[in-house]
């Protein structure tokens, strides 16, 4: 008898830890993802199908076809006899789409030499892709507005319905008023949406200082540290600071001047070219985030994305990433032949935060759309490299005295299809505010 109990509590045993293994919540994994690419339903060169079919056949694992001012619903047609650019770029992607996808998915209307194809809407075309565990769309768009011809981006993420951009009366009001049409949508809906601030370096529209005093509700903001595209200036100039160094100055004035919220930083692609590939292209494939969640879903996703779990990539993968409340630890899949450098950035409570200003001289390139603008410099103790570590692994514990630490590292492997010739493949964590 003592045989059959011992035997029947061990089953017992055995069914109940299945029964767990089953219904435990699952672990966290880091998810691939970009959240700013075009399509013919904007200005790429090809259909979404084609741009779909790179970033999963490229082990993405989600993406948001952000195109300009419309969300990919709705009856669109494209020509491509009389494309508004590059003739030849449409036609090969024509050729592609057609040999991928065949006839009878492709809807045609038009004689010969006037022939138009009817896009395909998102929920047509997703479920072509959407693979769970492996592959979804989130919803997006790029809300396009501008102030006094200077070019004001930002996108509107895991939205349901389209946002018309609206203008203020400055560069900043302008930002803002989207950024509060975005919150609303996601009030409205009850769904987690949040956006990005793009290429604040494109013709040089955005400078630090339209950030100063943002506010974004609910949660923390946004904006593009790094942008794929060939013509936004990620690096600045003699005038204008890097996105990186924007980043640490917009940080350092928020939280240590201003009692503002975090700006997180994303990488994304910017993706408009996907039949022509190099330097000056403007290539899927360079800037992406790796974001940390149980599950593959949109509202997940963003809902992560959202509390900051997630780093940027041009090419490193960690293995490990940990931000407590007193420091930041991460260590680096190594590749073969490779050196790694890990550097702490941040900016110190007894930094000097003010700003000089002088008026943009009228010889610079962009000289009619900035005749009166006034430029700013800061203090090299604005984002310095607090402790720098040699190696795949590194750590930075706070002292007290810092206002924010992130983590940058470097690698010796160069880029693939890189922004600008000589880029390395590199990564970024996000800010650890000291409370």
């Amino acid at each position: 008898m003592k045989k059959v109990l011992t035997m029947l509590t061990t089953v017992g045993l055995i069914y109940t830890s299945v029964v767990q293994s089953q219904t435990a919540p699952p672990q966290t994994q880091w998810w691939k993802g970009n959240t700013h690419a075009h399509s013919w339903w904007s200005d790429g060169d090809a259909p979404p199908e084609l741009v779909a079919q790179w970033y999963k056949d490229n082990d993405y694992n989600f993406l948001v076809i952000s195109d300009h001012n419309i969300m990919k619903q709705g009856e669109k047609w494209y020509s491509i006899d009389q494309p508004s650019r590059r003739p030849e770029q449409v036609q090969a992607a024509y050729e592609k789409y057609l040999k991928r996808f065949g006839k009878d998915w492709i809807e045609l209307r038009g004689e010969p030499g006037n022939r138009e194809v009817k896009l395909k809407a998102i929920d047509d075309y997703r479920t072509l892709f959407e693979q769970a565990k492996h592959f979804i769309f989130i919803k997006g768009e790029e809300i396009t507005s501008k102030f006094d011809k200077q070019p004001i981006h930002l996108n509107g993420i895991n939205l349901v319905v389209p946002i018309a951009p609206v203008v203020g009366y400055s560069v900043t009001d302008t930002i803002q008023r989207n950024i509060d049409l975005v919150s609303a949508q996601e009030r409205q809906y009850n769904q987690p949406m949040f956006t990005h601030i793009n290429h604040p370096n494109f013709h040089y529209a955005i400078a630090p200082e339209n950030f100063f005093d943002l506010e974004h509700e609910p949660g923390d903001g946004f904006f593009e540290m790094y942008n794929g595209h060939s013509g936004v200036d990620n690096y600045g100039d003699d005038l204008h600071p890097s996105m990186e160094r924007f980043w640490d100055i917009v940080l350092s004035k928020r939280l240590g001047e201003r009692g503002k919220g975090l700006i997180y930083g994303v990488a994304t692609d910017d993706s408009h070219e996907y039949t022509e590939w190099g330097l000056g292209r403007t290539n899927p494939g360079r800037g992406w985030i790796m974001v940390r969640s149980a599950y593959l879903s949109p509202n997940a996703i963003t809902s992560a994305i959202k509390q900051g779990d997630f780093y940027n990539s041009t090419g490193i993968e960690l293995k490990n990433l940990e931000i407590t409340d007193d420091g930041i630890s991460l260590s680096v899949v190594n590749k073969p032949d490779t050196d790694y450098v890990i550097e702490f950035i941040g900016t110190t409570k007894d930094a000097d935060l003010k700003g000089v200003g002088k008026k943009m001289p009228h010889s610079h390139r962009d000289n009619e759309a900035h005749d009166h603008k006034v430029v700013y410099t800061y203090s090299n103790d604005i984002g310095r490299v607090l402790k720098r570590v040699k190696g795949p692994k590194g750590s930075y514990k706070l002292t007290g005295k810092e206002i924010y630490v992130r983590a940058r590292v470097i690698s010796t492997t160069a880029q693939t299809n890189p922004y600008a010739t000589g880029d390395k493949e590199m990564a970024w964590t996000q800010p650890l505010v000291a409370r």
